[in-house]
């Protein structure tokens, strides 16, 4: 980022060090395939692994073979048409499950075991040191296959330190390449996630991948945290798909890496859009107006003031400007549109108003938006326009 820019931060966003490498795990294809009513078919789970792919992801998490045949045909065809990127299948602390990923290719994966007290109490009905048992020969399995393995604390932000230590070393003893931290119900705020991760880097000498849910709409927040604390992965999923109220998704992680942080991964943040659209297609789950970076309102202005300063200055109300990643800005006129708003929509349509007229046309707009009980299309605009026109020209 041009170092001019620094004035469109917030001056008190201090210089975060953030010197070691990040990585981006995606897990849209596992974690939000596991959302309520998704049902990826394997042609959508290898387009949108391709997309991933040219986009620059680091590592995709396919799926779990071991769940039923087309899983396992997916996590076999993106191996096969995956160019760039890691590819990664899930499995439990089950042999099985770990035969499943190695027959399918795939170069790592990610053994899950329960370690809070209350899933292996409840959930699981074993002892931790079963659970531990179980994850190191797992891990002992998928290194013999010569995988790259990750390790997840699944509901590990509720585990005690004691315990969570206990099984990060026993998988480090056991040759895992990384520890995956899963706040698996959003149980953490970001304070107590950078200083967990700052804490168990230092105690249990692996590295970290945060995977954090977004039940408080901490997700985000969450996974910036972690890395502040020294995580060097952060698990994602596209448009936030996932289990309740979703994962941390990807576009804003990205985005704010960049532009926050000033930690540019090398990915192509302009096709972030189209690959927005097509798991909005494939999963049947409509992007939320307001998402960030891919909502459909997160570049579109109507209020006059605001209008009147992106004209000056497309950062007076952007962050971000939409041709960064691959958005247009929109000017939408409604009840609190003003002369700017619409002399720039005059001007897309080639027209030039004295000033009277283009408050005359203003107001007709503005009414016609509260008979309307919404913003203008840009067809009501013109229709409007036209109707306008007609009418100055009659009274002439």
């Amino acid at each position: 980022m041009d170092p001019e820019e620094d004035c469109f931060l917030s001056p008190y966003t201090r210089e975060p060090n953030l010197n070691g490498q990040i990585q981006i795990c995606d897990t849209t294809l596992r974690d939000g395939h596991q959302t309520p009513g998704v049902v990826f078919t394997v042609e959508e789970k290898v387009e949108i692994a391709k997309l991933l792919d040219e986009i620059g992801i680091h590592q995709i998490e396919a799926g779990v073979p071991v769940s039923s045949p087309r899983e396992e045909e997916a996590l076999r065809r993106i191996v096969k048409e995956v160019k760039h990127a890691s590819v990664m299948g899930w499995c439990r602390a089950v042999p099985r499950d770990v035969d499943s990923v190695v027959r399918c290719g795939a170069d790592a994966v990610t053994v899950s075991m329960a370690t809070s007290d209350l899933h292996l109490k409840h959930k699981l009905k074993i002892s931790r040191q079963e659970a531990i048992e179980r994850m190191k020969q797992s891990v002992l399995k998928a290194k013999s296959a010569g995988l790259y393995v990750s390790v997840t604390a699944e509901d590990g932000t509720r585990t005690s330190y004691e315990a969570l230590l206990q099984f990060t070393q026993a998988a480090k003893e056991a040759g895992a390449d990384r520890l995956r931290l899963a706040d698996t119900v959003g149980a953490m705020h970001p304070t107590a996630v950078s200083s967990l991760v700052r804490r168990l880097l230092k105690d249990g000498g692996l590295p970290i991948e945060i995977h954090a849910h977004n039940d408080l709409g901490l997700a985000v927040a969450n996974s910036f945290a972690a890395v502040e604390g020294g995580a060097s992965w952060i698990s994602t999923t596209v448009n936030g798909l996932g289990e309740r109220a979703g994962n941390a998704a990807l576009e804003p992680v990205v985005v704010g890496l960049k532009f926050l942080y000033r930690k540019d991964l090398g990915l192509n943040l302009k096709r972030l859009p189209e690959l927005s659209s097509l798991v909005e297609k494939a999963s049947g789950i409509p992007v939320g107006h307001f998402a960030p970076i891919v909502g459909a309102n997160m570049f579109n202005h109507s209020s006059g003031i605001h209008v009147h300063g992106l004209i000056s200055h497309p950062r007076t109300y952007q962050l971000v400007v939409p041709e960064d990643v691959g958005r247009e800005m929109n000017i939408t006129i409604d009840k609190y549109s003003g002369k700017a708003a619409v002399q720039a929509k005059l001007e897309r349509l080639g027209i030039s108003f004295p000033e009277k007229l283009v408050d005359q046309l203003r107001e007709r707009l503005v009414e016609k938006s509260y008979q309307l009980k919404r913003g203008l299309t840009d067809r009501e605009f013109e229709d409007t326009l036209q109707e306008f026109t007609g009418d100055i020209r009659l009274q002439r």
